[in-house]
């Protein structure tokens, strides 16, 4: 981008130019068979079911009254949710090849205090159609990637449905988002860029108000983020 705008004697870009990515991402080495995960535990997939993405699981219970042809009352319900979630905390990778202990392979285990028998109970991290219990695997492990036929890890026994195995890629995004991992990049150059202000912290929402700054557009009431302090 830079050879195409050209640069001027000092090597800055004769055009502002600002790139940024929509994630991060972070390597694994595992994928992960969350309904297998499941069936060990001694859940039964009639009544308990997953549905994953990445590294990001919602764990549905057939509730009567909110799912069609739903099994469950709200004691069954309530006692259901509190043993998906301590299945998941208590899953740990004890391959040595792949962890140097007995490690939690989810970094984040959230479950909804739901009104029942509705059901539908939302808090700031669980939307209406969110899962009864929602997970996210630690980097590492990936819902995704699991080679068909199955290929057994290194060190793991030899079983026909194992809930580890060796994944068909090997980077992914959509872990928790805190984690360093999983920042985007920012990058700008140009004659109204100031070279190395200290960044501590850019969002996405910060990049229309500086674009609008460069471009000495007034922002519309609705624009949200700041000013970046990289503008002479």
């Amino acid at each position: 981008m830079i050879n195409a705008v050209g640069t001027d004697d000092t090597g800055t870009p004769n055009s502002n130019i600002l790139v940024v990515s929509d994630h991060g991402m972070a390597p694994f080495h595992t994928a992960v068979n969350m309904n297998q995960l499941l069936i060990n535990a001694g859940l039964d997939t009639t009544k308990v079911r997953a549905v994953t993405s990445g590294p990001a699981a919602n764990v549905y219970i057939s509730l009567q009254g909110r799912e069609l042809n739903g099994t469950e009352d709200t004691t069954s319900y309530a006692n259901l949710q509190q043993q998906i979630v301590d299945a998941l905390k208590g899953y740990l990778d004890t391959n040595a090849t792949y962890t140097d202990g007995n490690k939690a392979i989810f970094s984040d285990i959230i479950f909804a205090k739901r009104p029942l028998p509705e059901g539908f109970g939302t808090s700031r991290l669980i939307g209406q159609d969110a899962g009864d219990v929602f997970a996210i695997l630690k980097p590492g492990y990936n819902f995704d990637g699991t080679q068909v036929p199955v290929v057994i890890r290194q060190g793991d026994p030899v079983v026909t449905t194992p809930v580890l195995s060796v994944p068909n890629f090997y980077g992914a995004h959509g872990y928790n988002s805190a984690l360093p991992l999983m920042s985007a990049i920012f990058y700008a150059a140009g004659p109204n860029i100031i070279q190395g202000p200290d960044l501590t912290q850019v969002t996405n929402i910060d990049i229309a108000p500086t674009i609008l700054k460069l471009l000495q557009v007034p922002p519309a009431a609705t624009v949200q983020g700041k000013v970046l302090d990289i503008l002479k």
